[in-house]
């Protein structure tokens, strides 16, 4: 996720797994990991996790190729023995790259880490996960009292910061026992 370029600390976040080619002219078959399901679409630089080093790659064209899966051309690799290396492998975008969100509407990464407190400013503890379901997300809160599971739903989750990682929130009661 992180690799340093100079002095910079570069952070790289996974779009797309590529799980096979299709046909012969350097097209990618690749499973969106990102929750925009056009997320390539107008996206021109990535990159290719080798393993070793991350290759820069530039989109020629993108289609959807069914739900959730898009076909890929990469611009300069144009045959089947060109991309063939690519299986298994996941496209990643910098910071820079990254969609943008709606209003009210954020990353994981910029989730994670955040403090919980409540409206009356009772530290409830950190969030360590985000359990992504149908319906809505679960913070997974980390504190004193071990772990709670708080919907992200507009009722519960009154205010998020990230630039003060602070989430406020109002609970009903019963949720932490």
């Amino acid at each position: 996720m992180f690799e340093k370029a100079g002095d910079v600390l570069m952070e790289y976040y996974k779009i797309g797994y590529i799980a096979n080619t299709l046909g012969v002219r350097g097209e990618l078959k690749v499973v969106v990991v990102s929750n925009i399901p056009d997320r390539f679409e107008n996206l021109k630089c990535c990159y290719i996790d080798t393993g070793n080093v991350r290759l820069p790659v530039e989109v020629e064209r993108e289609r959807t190729h069914k739900t959730g899966i898009a076909a890929i051309k990469l611009k300069g690799y144009d045959d089947l023995d060109s991309v063939l290396a690519f299986k298994g492998k996941y496209l990643e975008v910098d910071r820079n790259n990254l969609a943008e969100l709606g209003e009210g509407h954020y990353f994981v990464f910029e989730i994670m880490g955040c403090r919980v407190v409540t409206t009356d400013g009772t530290l409830l503890g950190e969030v360590t996960d985000v359990l992504t379901r149908d319906a809505h997300d679960l913070y997974v809160v980390e504190g004193e009292k071990g772990e709670i599971l708080i919907p992200a739903v507009r009722d519960m989750v009154k205010e998020i910061d990230i630039d003060k990682k602070t989430i406020r929130v109002d609970l009903p009661e019963g949720l932490m026992e």
